[in-house]
């Protein structure tokens, strides 16, 4: 990503935001990409170089916690609504009224609660691995979660929190960045089973520097990438959205919203990532048949939770026939 295009602007609660941007042609749309954990706006970098030659505009947050973003350390600053508005500062900035929102892991929920603040703003949705999520209304319970999860599943899904949510995570992780990234980003889904969604295996899996192998998907530039990106700007502050989750922040807010705007009301196109241990495709499904509307195409990849990243020129191909399909 040309770092001609990575712009700073000071949002309405005092924090500095810093995005890459690039406007689009005449008579083409602009895409809101929204990255998740442990990432910033370069996970976007392919689709970036697909898609902003058509003439697609770019605009692509480093999100509150990550890259040259704000780095706070108070969770209550990463209140869901509080974080949707910031997004929105942006797009006002660069007088954006609609855009095309695509997200991707936590980026899923936070395009969730822009979609319901200000659904005139958007297009479409496109969802990569992880779909629309309602609104939290009720308490965030991590041991019910897993137990869910257990029985559904039978494997608890949330036991990777546990590590995430330690005073000394990113002490560990700053340590230890290689084990983290290969855990993170795994070169075989499968691993995140023995990994990921067992409970203490994430933090001996970091803690002892076990390295999974680096994942065949990333370029040696990307990884690069990737690693400077960590131990530049550290994850203390990023960690801050699992934290806020599980501390109920969200959800005073979340009962203010009306159920009725919970439904989407633009086109969404929906990447189920098949091999994905923890996002799974059944729950990205079960989503949208909820909350999806009338207008939801799917697109089952065979890969695991980083779709955009493992099998690019798929995705960026799909994405593309599901865009112009609609005349954008």
């Amino acid at each position: 990503m040309d770092p001609s295009h990575h712009k700073e602007h000071v949002v309405g609660r005092g924090l500095t935001y810093r995005y890459y941007w690039s406007p689009p042609a005449q008579g083409k749309p602009t895409f809101l990409f929204v990255h998740g954990f442990p990432s910033t706006a370069y996970d976007w970098h392919k689709q970036v170089a697909y898609f902003q030659p058509l003439g697609y505009g770019i605009i692509a947050p480093d999100l509150l916690g990550a890259g040259g973003t704000a780095k706070l350390l108070d969770f209550k600053a990463f209140r869901m609504n509080a974080m949707a508005h910031d997004v929105m500062d942006i797009l006002v900035a660069e007088g954006l009224d609609k855009v095309i929102g695509i997200s991707h892991d936590w980026g899923s929920p936070l395009l969730s609660c822009l979609a319901v603040l200000y659904p005139e703003t958007f297009l479409g949705y496109t969802w990569i691995a992880v779909a629309f999520s309602e609104p939290m209304t009720v308490p965030f319970n991590l041991e019910a979660l897993m137990a869910y999860t257990k029985e559904k599943l039978g494997y608890e899904s949330y036991a990777y929190w546990e590590f995430f949510l330690k005073d000394d995570a990113h002490i560990t992780i700053q340590r230890n960045v290689d084990s983290f990234l290969q855990l993170m980003y795994p070169e075989r889904p499968e691993d995140w089973l023995k990994h990921i969604v067992v409970r203490g295996k994430s933090a001996e899996c970091v803690e002892g520097n076990l390295q999974l192998g680096r994942p065949s998907f990333l370029s040696d530039e990307e990884y690069t990438a990737l690693h400077d990106n960590l131990l530049a700007n550290g994850i203390q502050s990023a960690l801050n959205w699992y934290r806020v989750a599980v501390e109920n922040v969200n959800v005073e807010d979340g009962l203010k919203i009306p159920n009725e705007a919970w439904t989407l009301r633009a086109p969404s196109l929906v990447f189920l990532a098949l091999k994905d241990i923890v996002c799974t495709p059944a729950a990205a499904r079960e989503n949208m048949e909820t909350y999806g509307g009338p207008d939801v195409e799917y697109c089952e990849v065979e890969t695991g939770h980083w779709a955009h990243l493992e099998r690019t020129e798929e995705v960026n191909t799909a994405l593309r026939r599901w865009l112009e399909s609609r005349g954008w």
